[in-house]
Order: C-alpha cells, then sequence, then structure tokens
C-alpha cells in the first residue's frame, strides 16, 4: 500500500489550526452536554442497553460514508500497520467497557454521584498519558485539571451522595475514558483516519450492547417509537457528528488538554437542563459554570499566552 511523503502528512495537519481544533472540540462539548436531556428522556420505551445499542448503531450508519471516503483516497494516506490495528480495537474496547460500566454503575449510583465521578476522566487522561504512554504534560495542564473538577463538582450541587458498590464502576468507567482519549490522540495521528476509527468504535459498542440486551431486556417497536426523538439526536447528532468531530479534532489537540475542553459538557449538560427541562441552577450552580469555563479558557489561552513570554 503506497506510504504518504512525511511533507504530505505536516501539510494536512497544517489544514486545521490548534484553535479551530479546539472550537471543534468545544463544539463537541456542547452536543454532548445537551445529549444528557435526549439520554434521561430516552429511557421511555427503551432499556438502557437497548437504548445504546440503537444509539451507537445509527452513529455507526451516520459516520460510515465518511470513513469509506477515507478508504477511496487511501493512496494519500499512511499504510495501517498492525500496530495502528491492535491499537484500534483496544480503544473500541475502551470506549464500549467506559459506556458500559458507566450504565451498570448507574443501577446503584446516584446521578449526582455518577456525573461527577464520570468527569474524573480529566484527571485520569494526563495520569495515563504521563504514565502509560510517557507523555509529558503542559504545566497548565495539572491546575486546570482541578479547576475543572472543582468546577463539576458545583455544577453537581457541591457534594456527593453515600456511595455504593456502583460509584466504583463509575470511577473504572472514567479511567475506561481516560484510556480511550489518550488511544484516540495516538491512532489519529498515526493513521490519519479519524472517521474510520470513530466507525469502529461506534460499531463494536453497537454489538455488544444489543447483545446485552438480547440477553436481559426485550426491544420492541413501540418502545423504540416512544424514544424515537432521543433516540435520533443521541444517535445522530450525538454519537455521529459529536464522536467524529472528536476523533477529527484531536489530530490536532493534545489528548489532556482536549479532556478538559470535552469537560465542558457538563457545563452544557447544566445549561441545557435549565433552558430545555426547566431545572433551576442556583449560586453554587452557577460558581461551577465559571469555573469550568475559567478551565477551558486557561487550556486554551495558555499556548499563546507562552508564546508571548518567549518573545
Amino acid at each position: 500500500m503506497p506510504v504518504r511523503p512525511p511533507q504530505a502528512k505536516r501539510i494536512l495537519m497544517r489544514t486545521v489550526s490548534r484553535l479551530q481544533a479546539d472550537l471543534l472540540l468545544l463544539l463537541t462539548a456542547a452536543i454532548w452536554g445537551l445529549a444528557f436531556v435526549a439520554q434521561k428522556s430516552g429511557m421511555a420505551g427503551l432499556g438502557p442497553f437497548g437504548f445504546v445499542g440503537l444509539r451507537f448503531a445509527l452513529s455507526t450508519l451516520v459516520v460510515l460514508p465518511l470513513a469509506a471516503g477515507e478508504w477511496k483516497g487511501r493512496a494519500a494516506l499512511p499504510a495501517m500497520a498492525a500496530k495502528d490495528w491492535g491499537m484500534m480495537a483496544l480503544l473500541s474496547l475502551a470506549f464500549f467497557a467506559g459506556c458500559y460500566l458507566q450504565q451498570a454503575g448507574m443501577v446503584t449510583a446516584s446521578v449526582t454521584n455518577a456525573g461527577f465521578l464520570t468527569a474524573l476522566y480529566v484527571v485520569f487522561v494526563p495520569v495515563i498519558g504521563l504514565i502509560v504512554f510517557r507523555h509529558k504534560q503542559s504545566i497548565i495542564v495539572w491546575p486546570a485539571c482541578a479547576i475543572a473538577i472543582a468546577g463539576v463538582w458545583l455544577l453537581n450541587g457541591g457534594r456527593l451522595d453515600r456511595l455504593s458498590p456502583g460509584d466504583g464502576l463509575v470511577i473504572a468507567c472514567a479511567a475506561a475514558f481516560g484510556l480511550q482519549i489518550n488511544l484516540m490522540g495516538i491512532v489519529v495521528r498515526q493513521s490519519a483516519r479519524p472517521f474510520t476509527i470513530c466507525v469502529a468504535q461506534n460499531a463494536v459498542t453497537a454489538i455488544a450492547a444489543l447483545g446485552l440486551s438480547a440477553m436481559s431486556e426485550h426491544i420492541t417497536v413501540s418502545g423504540i417509537q416512544a424514544s424515537l426523538i432521543p433516540l435520533l439526536y443521541a444517535g445522530i447528532v450525538s454519537g455521529g457528528l459529536g464522536f467524529a468531530l472528536q476523533a477529527f479534532a484531536q489530530q490536532h489537540t493534545p489528548s489532556a488538554d482536549a479532556a478538559i475542553i470535552m469537560s465542558g459538557e457538563a457545563l452544557f449538560a447544566a445549561l441545557s437542563g435549565a433552558l430545555l427541562l426547566g431545572e433551576r441552577l442556583g449560586p453554587i450552580n452557577w460558581l461551577g459554570c465559571g469555573l469550568t469555563f475559567a478551565a477551558l479558557l486557561l487550556v486554551e489561552l495558555y499556548p499563546y499566552a507562552a508564546k508571548a513570554l518567549k518573545r
């Protein structure tokens, strides 16, 4: 298979700037934040595994034409080595594990605990990146992580309910997502096939979740109809467009920075809940919004400030 010359790869990587990639990640966070509303109301007619399975089956179909386009132009892309396929498979398994552990954990974990503990992936990403992949982290990552976690804590009311066995599963879910985000950053840079990777992780999750649904749930036509609108949003927009944007943008943004920006989904979830579901935000929640937004700005503006100080 032809291998793209190094200079051609560098030209492709410059087609999107760091700022543009970060804005795409912020858009991804907004899409995911709105998806919490869809996921909350999507359980009207479907069980959790059925909803996840059908959602990512739709997502797979949405991104499949983009992946097909990548393979049509494969002559201009670097060859896929066995290592790339292996990392893609590991990434897909980590993604499914995160989705499964979160859903299984929420059987006994409260929504308050689950929302905060899932956000711990913001910390897991730089820690896993440093220990497992030997990625040097920017000095700004650690304080930005602390600010982001504090913001999510306050968005969840500044408390944790009594811990249950499910909380351990949700923490494991955050670790799985931390691994997935790190692997995404590595694989998309090496293969330059973000949409192929997105299809792989969506398809693995859909097949596994539908398999679990067949063993423990019963999907009906009337159930699908009752959950249709949330399912379409979660599958086409959040699962399809959202994860495709993540995969594409992570070619140009360090994984730890990407995780902090994507943690803005908690901010958008709170705002969408207030606007669409009539949920009220108190002073502590608004403070959380401010801290979360401050973490995003810190990660975004630091590279420019560092360059200015060097001049």
